[in-house]
């Protein structure tokens, strides 16, 4: 499983405290048009968390040219988005992350899988890359940048775990 990350991910992942363990658990690919908006427009504009998500996936994510398959610009969607719309259209097993809601409207009407931030700290746990604590540390850091809904969801996902573990 290749994960593909937006913007919107790998910014909310890194706010969460977790971008560097999701990067060492997955192989992980981003856009050109991503790495552009989040490292390089990011220290353009002197956001100091740019330079930091710049160290964190030096050397362990990937990031791909795109050439451009949709000709025919997607309607709201971001130069980062199309590039991984680009990029699913040449790879099997590529699994989006997201939290941008339009851009999960259009995935989701394509039948293409993917995941959110929050829903990325559940599979850390299940995976065994992250403690039950430090998801739920992280989901508190993600908290105000997220849907309640998806918060409460991915609550209840981690207490679920929690438990889980604690039977075995």
């Amino acid at each position: 499983m290749n994960l593909l990350l937006d913007a919107d991910a790998m910014i909310k992942l890194y706010r969460g405290g977790v971008l560097g363990k999701l990067v060492a658990a997955f192989p992980c690919t981003v856009p050109l048009a991503v790495y552009d908006e989040v490292v390089n427009r990011g220290k353009a504009r002197f956001h100091q968390d740019a330079e930091v998500i710049e160290e964190i996936i030096s050397g362990t994510v990937t990031v791909a040219s795109t050439t451009p398959e949709h000709r025919q610009p997607e309607l709201g969607l971001g130069a980062g988005e199309i590039g991984i719309l680009d990029l699913l259209a040449g790879w099997q097993d590529g699994l989006v992350v997201s939290d941008d809601r339009h851009f999960l409207t259009v995935l989701s009407m394509r039948g293409i899988p993917f995941l959110t931030p929050a829903d990325m700290l559940v599979v850390l746990v299940r995976r065994g890359h992250l403690i039950g604590a430090e998801a739920r540390e992280a989901l508190e850091r993600l908290r105000p940048a997220i849907r309640p809904a998806a918060y409460l969801e991915t609550q209840q996902d981690l207490n679920y775990e929690g438990r889980n573990h604690e039977e075995e």
